[in-house]
């Protein structure tokens, strides 16, 4: 695993970039597909917006400065939006909303440009900002999850995938942090707050545009 992660970390800038667009092509075709296969309910996960973080973290973890970190998040989160919406238009002929596509490319600069930072400071063991850079992307999760449960009454039938998405945030964590985890337990508090504000303001623009 290590073997493989430095010959990614050795990539010329150019190769990284285009590296971390075409994953994000693949896995934004991946989520489409996944959420034919997937049981009800659950197919909800293809299109979580941590799982779609979760690489994203990792492409922007190969970033040798904190800006390259940040470019190749969003470039990798914008090559799903692509993928995604590419395939379903062009492939299964899914009229999309222009104001959607818009709207999660909008994500995709935003949410890249945290996630890539995260990806870096979680890389960077030295770093003052390691501890958030470790719990960040198991934050997400946790806070997904947790909007499930503020939402009660719209997704009463998906706790189960609620309850999935915070123990595997805490699972996360853990793995990810090697040396001090109580420190990045503790600093989730914030980033829940955040995470699960940013939730809140999609849930609202979503029902926005479906009511339009």
């Amino acid at each position: 695993m290590g073997n493989i992660s430095d010959k990614l970390k050795a990539m010329k800038q150019v190769e990284y970039l285009l590296f971390s667009f075409f994953i994000g092509i693949i896995i934004g075709i991946l989520t489409i597909l996944g959420q034919g296969v997937l049981p009800e309910y659950w197919d909800s996960l293809a299109n979580s917006g941590s799982v779609w973080l979760l690489p994203a973290f990792f492409t922007g973890s190969l970033g040798s400065s904190n800006l390259k970190s940040i470019i190749s998040s969003i470039l990798t989160l914008l090559g799903m939006v692509v993928g995604y919406y590419g395939y379903g238009m062009l492939i299964k002929h899914v009229p999309y909303s222009t104001a959607f596509i818009s709207l999660w490319t909008v994500m995709a600069l935003i949410g890249g440009a945290i996630i890539g930072l995260a990806g870096f400071y979680w890389r960077n063991d030295g770093h003052p900002m390691h501890k958030f850079g470790s719990s960040l992307i198991g934050g997400v999760f946790i806070s997904e999850g947790l909007t499930t449960f503020i939402h009660f009454n719209d997704y009463s039938h998906m706790m189960n995938v609620g309850i999935v998405q915070i123990i595997f945030g805490l699972v996360l964590i853990y793995w990810l942090e090697k040396r001090d985890r109580i420190s990045c337990y503790k600093a989730l508090m914030p980033i829940l707050i955040l995470g699960i504000t940013i939730y809140e303001l999609l849930h609202s623009i979503n029902f926005l545009l479906m009511i339009r």
